[in-house]
């Protein structure tokens, strides 16, 4: 195996539930050491988090907690007490990068601000994930993915047009923002170590959110030069869009009114429709009552096509459009299988799963070389021996007297 781009830097991660456990998770992904910070007993929240493997039986079943922490190690310690806060600060000293997601003003509780880390390591550093920012009137502020997303995502433009605007789904929103994080945190990485001097990236979910590069722009500025407010577009704006039903599933398209309509009335054997004056324009074939009359069109050649033979006609017409695959079909496709994607992961609790794979390819790897299958998500606790006796030198006899005043 070869060395990935973040090999040799140690990690800190004192995050839980999503996006700062995302965010780690890439860094490993990319090479980094990761040393997950967890409470004695209790551990990561998202621990607690169905679907589990183990009925939650164990605390050690959740697929969100498995998904988010493979490749990290974990070490139990509680930084409420005064040998626990001794121990992370010397973990820190070896430090490359810190990433927190607490509310603002815990770590300074705990004496483990940027501030106080940076007295201990002055080149580490320390990326801090919340709500809203570490400064600002809205920095104490509760809010779920979907509060936040509200508030500083395109949620106008989300959902059906008839009904109440909607969240991205599951945790998306999260994921942004922690994917936002790691790429950050990297290039601050390499500034550090360019100067010298660590930093304080202040991530957030408000303003990564509102900083979108996506429809909320276009919404922007077209209610500023005239007051448009903007809506959820329709299910079918043009000809063909849309999800529609096949003889064994789903299948959305995307069309315009021009050269892609004329693609697909060719496909679908309508292409007489061309040389007719009420489909000849582009403003012609968007009026609502010729969109509906391609759609009574389009089901009745769609429901006598398999999603495969559609796939084959598509790429042959130049047509834009896509299977909606189930998960069996996901886990079966070819391209994915033949660029060897997913990955086997073994965990002491839930057997041999399939895990999707790195979200990067290497040249390298086509050359000699593969990246490493991922390590799977720690038990809870599952290296605090191993760290602390490698890392800080403490022996057998110590680790156990840390147990027993519950220190890890």
């Amino acid at each position: 195996m070869f060395d990935l781009p973040l090999s040799g830097v140690n990690v800190i991660d004192l995050t839980r539930n999503t996006a700062g456990p995302y965010c780690t998770r890439l860094l490993a992904d990319y090479g980094a050491s990761v040393t997950k910070i967890e409470l004695p007993d209790s551990g990561d929240p998202s621990r607690k988090v169905p679907p589990f493997f183990d009925n939650g039986e164990s605390g050690e079943g959740s697929s969100l907690f498995m998904f988010l922490n493979t490749g990290k190690k974990s070490l139990s310690l509680n930084l409420k007490s005064t040998r626990g806060l001794e121990i992370i600060k010397e973990l820190i000293k070896d430090a490359d990068i810190l990433v927190e997601n607490f509310r603002p003003g815990v770590m300074e509780s705990f004496s483990l601000d940027y501030e106080s880390v940076n007295r201990v390591n002055n080149g580490i550093v320390y990326t801090s994930i919340s709500n809203f920012g570490q400064t600002g009137p809205h920095r104490d502020w509760k809010g779920s993915d979907l509060v936040l997303y509200g508030m500083g995502g395109p949620m106008i433009n989300t959902g059906h047009p008839n009904k109440e605007p909607l969240q991205l789904a599951n945790y998306l929103p999260s994921f942004h923002v922690g994917a936002t994080a790691a790429a950050a945190t990297s290039i601050a990485l390499w500034g550090a170590e360019q100067s010298g001097e660590g930093d304080w990236l202040d991530i957030n979910f408000f303003e990564t959110l509102m900083g979108h590069i996506d429809r909320r722009s276009t919404s922007l500025l077209a209610h500023q030069y005239d007051g448009t407010i903007s809506t959820r577009p329709p299910v079918a704006g043009t000809p063909g869009s849309g999800i529609w039903p096949t003889a064994d599933g789903g299948y959305f398209y995307t069309t315009v009114l021009s050269n892609r309509f004329s693609s697909m009335a060719k496909m679908i054997g309508v292409e007489h429709l061309l040389d007719d004056p009420l489909w000849a324009t582009p403003a012609a074939r968007a009026a609502p009552e010729r969109v509906d009359e391609f759609s009574a069109i389009l089901i009745l050649w769609m429901l006598d096509h398999t999603k495969s033979e559609i796939r084959d006609a598509v790429e042959k017409a130049g047509v834009y459009g896509g299977p909606i695959n189930n998960i069996g079909e996901f886990l079966q496709d070819k391209h994915f299988e033949e660029r060897n994607f997913f990955q086997q992961i073994e965990h002491p609790v839930s057997g041999s799963l399939t895990y999707p794979g790195y979200n990067f390819r290497l040249t390298i790897e086509d050359q000699e070389e593969k990246v490493a299958t991922r390590t799977s998500a720690p038990l809870l606790g599952e290296n605090t021996n191993e760290l602390l006796r490698d890392r800080l030198g403490l022996d057998e006899s110590e680790i156990q007297s840390l147990r027993k005043e519950g220190v890890v």
